[in-house]
């Protein structure tokens, strides 16, 4: 593939992968019966970017393993993707899926983990790959290079999945090309009472009785992501059509949705179950 025609995924997969070798791969993961990954991407602006990916490989005896900590047995990629007007979160958490196929011995059987529900569907077939055609063709190619068995499971995201958090923070660092400071700064700025500014102590502490009052539960706040997801598995599927602004509601919507202590507005609620409303209408 040329540097011209080249996508800036595949180039950041390829740069930061390129200190690794297989012999040393092999060595790290030692000759166990299989590898787990959990994969992960992040996009500062959706779209727009910065974005980053990351990729942890750890050797196991089953791919069924429940694993609880961090094992000292493992490798961990990451990278940056540069902002551009196709930089995306669901191209980020692809580049993921491709580091971790790239970095996996392709005789041992493979499980790879991600939180992102169109990634898994779509690597499964359950969904076609109608959007990010470039990424999924590579996808493929690497999947075909393969001579072990390949599988995917889904896990929440922001649930306390160790090696998931753990992906969660190397992706976001890819994005902010490995500034701690920088991404701890976002992480602070996803929180609600961190939007609005310091204020007038009786007016926040107006506004923070507001937003218990909107508080969802937990129950409501994952009837949410539900629907965020379906919604985002539909349009990546061409099943239903949305317009831009429409589009970066739901891209948002799945950011901020991410952060357990999120408060949506009354208007985000409002304009989540139009939407939901209108695509059970449409099919």
């Amino acid at each position: 593939m040329s540097q011209e025609t080249e996508s800036l995924e595949w180039r950041s997969v390829k740069e930061a992968l390129a200190g690794f070798s297989a012999e040393a791969v092999r060595s790290a993961l030692r000759r166990k019966a299989g590898v787990v990954a959990y994969t992960d991407g992040a996009c500062i602006k959706n779209p727009g970017g910065p974005a980053g990916w990351s990729a942890i490989l750890v050797p196991v005896e089953r791919l069924d393993q429940p694993l609880t900590e961090i094992p000292a047995e493992r490798i961990e990629a990451h990278g940056h993707i540069p902002p551009s007007a196709t930089t995306t979160n669901n191209r980020a958490e692809i580049a993921a899926l491709l580091a971790a196929l790239s970095l996996a011995p392709p005789d041992r059987p493979l499980k790879i983990w991600s939180d992102s529900q169109y990634t898994v569907k779509v690597a499964m077939g359950d969904y076609k790959a109608r959007m990010n055609p470039d990424l999924w063709q590579l996808f493929r190619w690497l999947v075909n290079h393969r001579t072990a068995p390949l599988s995917f499971g889904w896990v929440r995201g922001h649930a306390g999945q160790v090696l998931n958090e753990r992906a969660d923070e190397l992706a976001g660092l890819g994005a902010w090309q490995d500034d701690r400071a920088a991404y701890e700064q976002w992480l602070r700025s996803q929180q609600p009472e961190a939007r609005s500014g310091v204020r007038n102590i009786e007016a926040r502490r107006g506004e923070l009785e507001a937003a218990d009052a909107l508080r969802p539960s937990a129950a409501e706040l994952e009837h949410m992501r539900d629907q965020v997801q379906e919604l985002l598995r539909l349009l990546e599927s061409g099943r239903i059509a949305l317009k831009d602004n429409e589009r970066q509601f739901l891209y948002n919507m799945a950011q901020r949705l991410r952060y357990p202590d999120f408060v949506p507005t009354a208007g985000q609620r409002n304009w989540l179950k139009g939407l939901t409303a209108r695509a059970r209408r449409t099919l």
